[in-house]
């Protein structure tokens, strides 16, 4: 198979598929592409939802490009920063052992949607301003929304309207009632409402349902690879390589962002029109031999491990620094929970959901074995 060929999607679009590390880093730096979801009419990702929703998502900074992108990533990525992150890791490691401490470990366990969930919800919800109360709402929406988008049904319609309609609830909420939340911080910064909705419901999405698959799959990976979790086990400090690992081996999203062709756009000897959709697959990227030494091996001590899994360029996954330690600090309490406990995973009951942009982990049945 050519590394850049046409593909349908599974609502029927026709798109360009790219399948080659080399050539994904190309796509996703190229400034002659367009994330700008405005421009691509029947093309875009949501073209067939309502026009209302589509205006709420359209204007944030996945869905634009520069100078609009730079200038909306400016303002919020203050707050993702390497140290801002930081200081929110007591907060992810007090949600993680309140999760767990409500865990009946007496019984079967599906560490998803006890654990893997609604940990990076309350987190995030803690960063933007969202009530604890709605954080279950968040999560099943947001949940909804990716397991079906690129699909033409019923339940993208209504999880987008739910979204969109949210978004917007909480931007006028916050202004009528500002707290010391991210969300209060750019309105001070004189966004305007479409903007503020738009933000709000993008990292509803980017910010949930790919942080708690990550979560999923890492705690997945490592408890069916017995000599990696000894080694996580042994030392702790190997937590950085092996969220990475995981997210090279099982990223939590299959493809990368629609981006569109301005002008004729060549790549690998094939010339992609004016007008066309170019994602790249991240399984197929993430594990090219040509970049990855063995890659099909999980390997958490794994040198040079550049995937490509929170992008590339300045589209780059902004709340990187933040999913990495909602993970470490998911499977640092599960560590701790192990050194009384073998956690075994019930093989026949994991499952696995086929989606329109993830391969969604639904369910992972562990049990708490005590080694007392």
């Amino acid at each position: 198979m050519s590394a850049v060929s046409q593909i349908e999607l599974p609502d029927g679009r026709s798109v360009w598929m790219v399948t080659k590390y080399a050539l994904a880093k190309k796509v996703l730096s190229d400034t002659t592409l367009s994330n700008d979801t405005s421009r691509m009419g029947e093309k875009a990702p949501l073209a067939a939802l309502p026009a209302s929703v589509r205006e709420v998502m359209a204007k944030d900074m996945l869905n634009t490009d520069p100078p609009k992108h730079t200038r909306l990533r400016q303002l919020v990525a203050q707050n993702f920063t390497v140290r801002s992150v930081q200081e929110m890791r007591p907060l992810a490691n007090e949600i993680a052992d309140r999760l767990l401490s409500k865990v009946d470990t007496s019984t079967e366990v599906d560490l998803v949607p006890e654990y893997a969930q609604p940990l990076p919800t309350l987190v995030l919800g803690a960063l933007i301003g969202i009530p604890e109360e709605d954080c279950a709402d968040v999560q099943y929406w947001s949940d909804t929304f990716v397991s079906e988008l690129l699909l033409i049904s019923d339940k993208l319609q209504a999880s987008a309207e739910w979204l969109s309609q949210y978004a917007t609830e909480l931007v006028r909420r916050k202004r009528l009632a500002p707290g010391d939340d991210l969300l209060s911080r750019l309105i001070a910064a004189e966004l305007d409402d479409d903007e503020l909705s738009s933000m709000v419901f993008v990292l509803l999405i980017a910010g949930q349902t790919a942080a708690s698959q990550l979560i999923a799959k890492a705690a997945h990976l490592l408890l069916t690879h017995p000599d990696q979790l000894a080694a996580v086990r042994a030392d702790e400090s190997l937590l950085p390589g092996m969220v990475d690992e995981a997210l090279r081996f099982e990223s939590p999203l299959d493809v990368t962002a629609f981006r569109m062709t301005t002008e004729p756009f060549e790549l690998d000897g094939v010339t992609i029109p004016v007008g066309e959709i170019v994602i790249c697959s991240m399984p197929a990227i993430n594990r090219d031999p040509d970049r990855f030494p063995d890659p099909d091996t999980f390997d958490i001590r794994r040198m040079d491990n550049a995937h490509l899994s929170f992008g590339f360029g300045i589209h780059r996954c902004l709340g990187a620094n933040l999913a990495r330690v909602e993970t470490e600090a998911a499977v640092s309490a599960l560590l701790r929970r192990q050194s009384s406990s073998a956690i075994t995973v019930r093989e026949d009951g994991v499952r696995w959901q086929p989606g329109g942009i993830m391969h969604l982990l639904t369910s992972l049945p562990v049990r708490f074995v005590s080694t007392d």
